[in-house]
């Protein structure tokens, strides 16, 4: 081997150590963040977890030195309540996001447009006015 193939080597693996060693700030600095968020968590707040369930806290306990926390979601006679382990909660609406008017209901019946009927006699008013 020459000598420029050594230092192609070795400029490769610099690159993959600069790779995990950024990787690893990056994941460290990540769990930090979540960590806290999850600390400062109170009830009232709206959360997301990691399935993608959006509720609002009700009540936290800890139980076999684990923390969880009780979410209410659903709406009108859907409701319902369950417990997450802390680790499944990954985001938490900000205050504002919680008082933005909500989207319409999808399964709503759109609002029937209004017929109305016209007599000859209107019809009859109406073609005698545009001539």
């Amino acid at each position: 081997m020459k000598v420029g193939d050594y230092v192609l080597v070795a400029i490769l693996a610099v690159l993959v150590v600069a790779l995990f060693v950024v990787s690893y700030v990056r994941k460290k600095k990540y769990n930090g963040e979540l960590s806290k968020m999850r600390e400062d968590l109170k009830i009232g707040d709206r959360v997301m977890t990691d399935t993608g369930v959006v509720g609002e806290v009700v009540d936290s306990y800890v139980e076999d030195e684990y923390k969880y926390f009780v979410l209410k979601s659903g709406r009108g006679a859907n409701v319902g309540y369950f417990a997450v382990h802390a680790n499944a909660i990954y985001y938490v609406f900000d205050k504002e996001e919680q008082e933005k008017p909500k989207k319409q209901n999808y399964n709503a019946k759109p609002k029937e447009a209004k017929q109305t009927e016209q007599t000859s006699e209107q019809i009859e008013t109406k073609e005698g006015e545009t001539n």
